[in-house]
């Protein structure tokens, strides 16, 4: 990948360049069909339809029901016989199909560009509401100095290239990273093995969801974890987590609990697999969250992984005497919330003087991009 210098400049220029992109309002009125007809796909429906334009249906390549909302749901064949000058609206966003794989099928079956989530999203937030890192175009651009100032304190390239393409994707503009994916493993790493290798380790794992990455760091040959405190809130991956560590017959401790800037009860969206997240409207389940450096006061703690729905910033606050104190290596998720691409890495390069710092991409359309932050010797 890597195959230039990436400084201020370019991000700067980068900045430039989207600032002179048109912005896109979709009038009352207006006929819509919608590529996808999941979650995503629904919600920007009932959001236009909020705003009086015309939603006319959903297409999808291979339709499992012929209508969703009341609407008919098409293939590609049939809309292109039937309406072939749909005007398309993206209603896909996940994890699941890089985005140039969706527009080369728009394109294949004949069709206009779509309309972009984020271009969207400058409409429809209010109704659309949180939704990982999704912002409007402008929010990042207003960001970017403070994105160029990150990419200079990181400590290789390729994590520079990462960070500004991550930026370009997002404001539209490199459509073409949506497939990219890090040759590294996710979490357990040449990254991270290093400062890891060769004496007991103590591991906190903050969203431990099943048990899926201590399994993988407990199978690693190069690891020898001593002990493990696994914290996940949901009921039903806490059930699964329980059961997957007494199957390995390990000494790991699970903790039915949320991580957090201090104890709190909090509301939680629970029973939605690995997206459980906290309730940003108060409804949900209760939880108990505690503080990392509450739950933890005194021990000495080698690794961290935080992959909490968006909640990253306020557990690294409740684990700063841990992080300051322990110098722990960190593997931190970046993909929550849009400003997690600046305020997380200035978090820690305040929390963690004399560490590197990496960035890398494990899933396609900048899901699961990871902050790696490990000590130096």
């Amino acid at each position: 990948m890597v195959d230039k210098t990436y400084r201020t400049a370019d991000f700067n220029a980068l900045g430039e360049q989207a600032a002179g992109l048109p912005r896109t309002h979709i009038e009352p009125g207006s006929v819509i069909w919608i590529f996808g007809a999941g979650n995503f796909g629904r919600s920007l429906a009932a959001a236009m339809q909020k705003q009086g334009i015309v939603v006319a249906g959903f297409v999808e390549t291979a339709p499992r029901v012929a209508t969703v909302l009341d609407l008919p749901v098409l293939d590609w064949q049939a809309l292109a016989m039937e309406h072939s000058g749909a005007r398309l609206a993206l209603g896909i966003f996940n994890r699941d199909t890089p985005y140039d794989e969706l527009l080369t099928i728009v394109a294949e079956a004949g069709f206009a560009p779509p309309l972009m989530p984020w271009m969207l999203y400058e409409q429809f937030s209010q109704d659309l509401g949180w939704r990982f890192w999704l912002s409007a175009r402008s929010f990042l651009l207003e960001a970017m100095g403070r994105i160029a100032g990150v990419a200079e304190q990181l400590a290789d390239e390729q994590s520079r290239e990462i960070l500004y393409r991550m930026c370009a994707f997002r404001l539209g503009l490199d459509m073409e990273y949506a497939s990219y994916l890090s040759t590294e493993a996710r979490y357990i790493n040449e990254l991270t093995l290093p400062a890891l290798r060769g004496r007991g380790i103590t591991y906190v794992d903050c969203g431990a969801y099943d048990g899926d990455s201590y399994e993988e760091l407990i199978a690693c040959p190069d690891i020898t974890c001593k002990q493990a405190f696994l914290l996940e809130p949901d009921a039903e991956n806490f059930s699964r987590l329980v059961r997957q560590v007494a199957l390995g017959g390990t000494n790991a401790i699970c903790l039915p609990m949320a991580a957090a800037q201090s104890y709190s009860i909090l509301t939680f969206n629970a029973g939605q697999g690995e997206a459980c997240s906290l309730s940003q409207d108060g409804a949900g389940t209760s939880i108990a969250a505690v503080a990392l450096d509450q739950m933890l006061p005194c021990l000495p703690v080698d690794l961290i992984k935080l992959d909490v729905e968006g909640a990253e910033a306020q557990v690294l606050r409740g684990g700063e005497q841990i992080i300051r104190r322990s110098r722990p290596t960190l593997i931190v998720s970046l993909y929550h919330n849009p400003e997690d691409l600046w305020e997380l890495p200035e978090l820690l390069f305040d929390f963690c003087p004399n560490y590197r710092f990496y960035i890398r991409q494990h899933c396609p359309n900048t899901f699961e991009s990871v902050l790696y932050a490990v000590p130096n010797p």
